[in-house]
């Protein structure tokens, strides 16, 4: 960025034009919630390590100061037709050279490289790759509020001010870290407030008693987030009742009896959940266990012990 800022006066803060309050704008911070959980996963396809995004902070300031503090970054230039306004998108100089060393293969090892030069190509390429998915995540982001678009400009190194409009106009100032293997940088997004003066009344509807603000892609990406968690699932033969003193004594050669039924009457637990019944077998070589029935939690014996002392209690 090659454009100096001389620091604003008294006077220039008191002629300011009141802004938007970010605490009274529910949906904006909806809006940038979704968009950072969008674009990790946009980028998750092109990283071999798990890439994370979410929201540092959202605030207001002048275009230019906001502008002046990431000197040095790249940023990209949007402009939305239905919005009448150019948004920008930029990453700070650790984000970039981090997101090089996990594209890379790199195991993050060393300190994120931080040499002021120019940026490379094969940079410039990678956070324009970025900008493209940015863009993206900002319509489905803005999609519950209005049906908008993004579309990329250009990719500034040293970028003009003027660009982004008058030297007081306010912007919204959303600060979205990236990070993977403990390494990474910052994602900030400025949009000048002009721009979110007619959708005021949208931005402060509240979800809380809105229920029919349900984006239905989103509830999906949740769903399917959600499916892909990994869990660990236990098979339990049997559970055997003993003292803290019969345990300390056993050794190796010790013989634990079970239950008739443990080999015929499987529990199925996952996360300490009872879940199912399952029977014991055999298949190519592998011991398999096929489910025969739901687990009734309330025939359990921690359940029943509960519901009798919680009976005595009453009595």
């Amino acid at each position: 960025m090659n454009t100096t800022t001389e620091p604003r006066g008294a006077a220039d803060k008191l002629l300011d034009n009141p802004g938007l309050t970010v605490e009274r704008l529910p949906m904006l911070t909806m809006i940038f919630d979704r968009l950072a959980a969008s674009c990790a996963e946009g980028i998750r396809p092109y990283a071999p390590a798990v890439v994370s995004c979410f929201v540092n902070s959202i605030s207001t300031d002048h275009v230019w100061d906001a502008l002046d503090a990431y000197d040095g970054s790249i940023a990209a230039i949007f402009y939305s037709p239905e919005l009448d306004a150019r948004i920008l998108v930029g990453l700070d100089r650790r984000c970039i050279f981090s997101l090089m060393e996990v594209l890379l293969g790199g195991d993050a090892q060393e300190a994120p490289y931080e040499e002021d030069r120019p940026f490379s190509t094969l940079e410039t390429r990678v956070a324009q790759t970025v900008f493209e998915i940015a863009s993206e995540s900002l319509r489905s982001a803005f999609g519950p509020v209005i049906e908008t678009s993004f579309r990329l400009e250009r990719v500034e190194t040293r970028m003009d001010f003027t660009i982004m409009g008058r030297r007081n106009v306010l912007a919204v100032i959303a600060k979205i870290l990236i990070q993977a293997m403990d390494i990474g940088g910052q994602m900030f997004v400025v949009i000048p407030q002009p721009a979110l003066t007619p959708i005021r009344q949208k931005l402060a509807r509240d979800l809380s008693s809105d229920g029919s603000a349900s984006d239905p892609r989103w509830l999906k990406m949740m769903r399917e987030g959600v499916q892909k968690a990994e869990v660990k699932i236990t098979g339990v033969l049997d559970e055997y009742d003993a003292t803290l003193g019969e345990v300390s004594d056993w050794k190796v050669g010790d013989v634990v009896p079970l239950k008739p039924s443990a080999l015929t009457q499987v529990r199925f637990d996952c996360k300490n959940q009872p879940l199912f019944w399952c029977e014991l077998g055999q298949a190519k070589g592998l011991y398999t266990l096929k489910i025969a029935d739901r687990v009734n939690i309330e025939e359990m014996p921690l359940a029943q012990f509960l519901k009798s002392a919680a009976a005595s209690e009453i009595a």
